[in-house]
């Protein structure tokens, strides 16, 4: 059973950086696109989760989105773009941030139970307009149906932080 009873959004980034999903915001990321392939399922005793970018203001502004989750940063995003990654059944915080420059910047954040087998999408909607000062993400569930229309629209992109 998928449990999603603390969804969050919005622009309560010093909030956010207290929540245990998030981690030190100084982390940076360099995404190129992947010719790889998403699995067909889960690594043995593993949960597959996908983290898809929808960027509303695509044409805006250059910048990258980054996931954590449990504190720790797992990947980044590019525009319109996914990656997924695995993790161990249990309780999971996953927080999702956009950085605009030095310090405009917009998080939001979830937790959810991961059963073994199982496959989660979540979206981050960029919803930011650094033009008008607006800086704005949302992030939430999707229907697996719903997860697998977006991975297939937008690019699958490979991320390494950058030290």
């Amino acid at each position: 059973m998928l449990s999603f009873p603390a969804l969050a959004q919005g622009n309560a980034t010093a909030a956010a950086r207290g929540i245990s999903g998030c981690s030190d915001r100084k982390a940076k990321f360099e995404v190129k696109p992947s010719t790889g392939k998403s699995p067909a399922q889960p690594e043995q005793g593993k949960a597959l989760v996908y983290f898809v970018e929808e960027d509303i203001n695509t044409n805006v502004v250059t910048h990258t989105s980054r996931a954590d989750i449990d504190r720790k940063s797992i990947g980044a995003t590019d525009g319109s773009s996914w990656f997924y990654f695995s993790v161990d059944p249990g309780v999971h915080h996953l927080c999702a941030a956009t950085h605009f420059g030095m310090s405009s910047n917009a998080t939001a954040v979830v937790h959810f139970t991961a059963e073994p087998g199982g496959t989660y999408y979540f979206e981050m909607k960029n919803l930011s307009w650094p033009g008008d000062g607006v800086y704005d993400v949302s992030l939430f569930p999707l229907d697996s149906d719903e997860g697998k229309f977006l991975t297939t629209s937008y690019q699958l992109v490979a991320s390494r932080q950058k030290k």
